[in-house]
């Protein structure tokens, strides 16, 4: 087993936590870049979701065969 996805995924975390500490004099726009962060991230999540659920080319998109699949 490998620790190096744990380890450069730690390494991300205190990286941020470093840049957040040392941009606190500049709370509100870093405020501001989180937020706009977070909602890009959800929205391309969503997007993607809906991507792997929407029909094929040939198929119907109907209430029996959208629950049927499930």
């Amino acid at each position: 087993m490998t620790f190096a996805a744990p380890a450069a995924q730690a390494l991300a975390f205190m990286l941020g936590c470093a840049v957040i500490h040392a941009a606190r004099a500049h709370a509100e726009v870093l405020t501001r870049l989180l937020a706009a962060a977070a909602v890009a991230t959800a929205v391309l999540v969503l997007l993607v979701a809906s991507l792997d659920c929407a029909p094929e080319a040939g198929e119907s998109f109907d209430e029996v065969s959208v629950y049927a699949a499930y």
